[in-house]
């Protein structure tokens, strides 16, 4: 195992972990999310804990997407285009794989950013937050779908596991999302 790694281009194991890592890492941020909108912790989680482990989740999965685009671009092997990387379906390798990919990063971007300025915006800053967030509940079954089309160890025993618990796991917290009533904080009198 340990001779077969060796003969791999750092690159494209790089390529493989950082994408493994950030698509674990949008699992756990739309997990969090759920987490905060359904209130199922009741009081073992303050709300305001589990939004800044939403926004840190996210923030370090921008950066592991970061530094897989960025190995994607280096890499001797594969030879990917600026153009390849960032137009959806342009590569040439597995076009429909990586395309998917590449919508997937759109889709968290304008979240991304204003995210980050919404306070500073005002209340047009929620609105464009609710909406830009709207667009990014996409990006998890894109990347989720292109995982299993573009990854190599997507077949794997392991990986179906991460995946079929990732998703169970997100399916389980919106069926409750829908079925389990929130829970309101009580109103003192």
């Amino acid at each position: 195992m340990l001779n077969a790694l060796a003969d791999l281009p750092w690159t494209w194991i790089g390529i493989r972990a950082s994408g493994l890592i950030a698509w674990s890492l949008l699992t756990c941020v739309v997990v969090w999310g759920l987490l905060l909108r359904t209130r199922l912790l009741g009081d073992k989680a303050s709300p305001k804990t589990l939004f800044m482990m939403h926004r840190w989740l996210g923030a370090l999965a921008i950066s592991f997407l970061t530094l897989h685009f960025g190995l994607l671009l280096i890499d001797p092997v594969m030879k990917f285009t600026v153009t390849q990387v960032f137009v959806p379906f342009t590569s040439s390798w597995e076009p429909l794989a990586v395309g998917l990919g590449t919508l997937a990063m759109w889709a968290l971007l304008p979240v991304t950013f204003v995210g980050r300025l919404r306070s500073k915006l005002g209340k047009a800053g929620a609105t464009l937050f609710k909406r830009s967030h709207l667009l990014a509940y996409i990006a998890w079954p894109l990347a989720t779908m292109h995982y299993v089309l573009a990854g190599t160890d997507a077949l794997t025993e392991w990986s179906l596991a991460m995946l079929i618990s990732g998703t169970v796991v997100i399916v389980l917290l919106l069926l409750a999302r829908g079925y389990v009533p929130v829970r309101r904080p009580a109103v003192a009198r």
